[in-house]
C-alpha cells in the first residue's frame, strides 16, 4: 500500500536495504529457503474502524497470521476478519441479560419496571455478572415482604427480618462497589479466540491468494464509556433511595422484631390440710 512505510528488514536475520517505489517492495530473492521478515509503519489516525493493512503478494502465502494491538484507551465493540480470530462474547451475555430482565419484568415479584431491570443489568454487565444477581435478590425479597402475610411463628418472623437485612447490606455493598468500578475500571468485553484477549487480537488463515487477508475492530475511546457509566451512576443512587425507602417500609410492616412471651412463674400457697378428728 502507498501509505505503508517499510522501518526495517531482514533475510535470515541480515539486515537488508530495501525501499518501496510505488507502493512495492521488491525481495531479493536467492535459490533455497529463506526467511524475511519486513517491518512496516502506517501513521494514521485511530477512527472508528481500524484494519489491518491490504497488502499483496506476488504469489500465494500460506499461515498468515494478523494482529492487532489497541491501546488502552479504547472501548473495543466488535471484529471482523478470518473465521479463526477473536469474538467480542460480551454481546451475546448481553442478550442473555435482555432475556432475564424481560423474565423477572413478566413475573412482577420485583418494584423494578422492565427499563429498570434493563438499566440495572446494562450497568453490571461490563464487570459483574454477580452484583446484579444480589440486587434482584434482596428487591425480590423486600417485595415479597411487602406483598406476603408475616409468618406467625416470632422465630420465624424474626429470622426473616434477619435475613432481609443482611440481604440489604450486601447489596448495598454491591451498589457502593459498582459506581468506582465502573467510573474507574475498564469494560471487559470478553475477548476471546484464537489466543485473543484484552486489547490483543490474533487471527490467523491458512492460505490466500495474491493479497493477503485483512483484520480489523470497532472501537471508540475509551471515554464514551466512562460518560455513560456517568449517567448510570447517577441513575443508580437515585434509584437506591427509592428501593431504600420501599425496602424499609416492606422490612416494618407489621413491626419489624418480635419478642417471645415469656412465661411468668406463680406461686401457688401451699394448702395444709385440717387435722383429722377422731370418731
Amino acid at each position: 500500500a502507498p501509505s505503508l512505510e517499510v522501518v526495517g528488514a531482514t533475510r535470515d536475520g541480515a539486515t537488508l536495504n530495501l525501499r518501496a517505489q510505488e507502493g512495492k517492495l521488491s525481495l531479493p530473492i536467492v535459490p533455497g529457503t529463506q526467511s524475511f521478515e519486513i517491518r512496516l509503519r502506517e501513521e494514521a489516525p485511530l477512527g472508528f474502524v481500524a484494519r489491518t493493512p491490504a497488502i499483496r503478494l506476488a504469489s500465494p502465502a500460506a499461515n498468515i497470521d494478523l494482529a492487532l494491538e489497541f491501546p488502552a484507551d479504547r472501548w473495543l465493540l466488535g471484529t471482523f476478519g478470518p473465521p479463526s480470530g477473536p469474538a467480542v462474547l460480551y454481546w451475546s451475555s448481553l442478550a442473555v441479560v435482555l432475556v432475564v430482565a424481560w423474565a423477572i419484568a413478566r413475573t412482577r415479584r420485583t418494584p423494578l419496571k422492565l427499563w429498570q431491570l434493563i438499566l440495572l443489568g446494562l450497568g453490571f454487565s461490563t464487570f459483574s455478572w454477580i452484583a446484579p444477581i444480589v440486587v434482584v435478590a434482596w428487591l425480590a425479597a423486600i417485595d415479597w415482604r411487602m406483598r406476603a402475610e408475616p409468618p406467625k411463628s416470632v422465630v420465624a418472623f424474626d429470622l426473616v427480618q434477619i435475613g432481609i437485612a443482611a440481604l440489604t447490606v450486601l447489596a448495598l455493598v454491591c451498589l457502593v462497589a459498582a459506581i468506582p468500578q465502573g467510573l474507574l475500571g475498564s469494560p471487559d468485553m470478553q475477548i476471546a479466540g484464537n489466543g485473543s484477549y484484552g486489547h490483543s487480537l490474533r487471527w490467523f488463515a491458512d492460505r490466500s491468494g495474491g493479497a493477503l487477508p485483512t483484520a480489523g475492530a470497532i472501537s471508540v475511546p475509551l471515554w464514551v464509556y466512562k460518560l455513560l457509566m456517568l449517567a448510570w451512576a447517577l441513575w443508580l443512587a437515585s434509584a437506591v433511595i427509592g428501593w431504600l425507602r420501599y425496602g424499609f417500609a416492606a422490612w416494618t410492616r407489621g413491626g419489624y422484631w418480635r419478642k417471645r412471651p415469656q412465661k411468668v412463674a406463680i406461686d401457688v400457697p401451699a394448702v395444709t390440710p385440717p387435722p383429722l378428728s377422731g370418731a
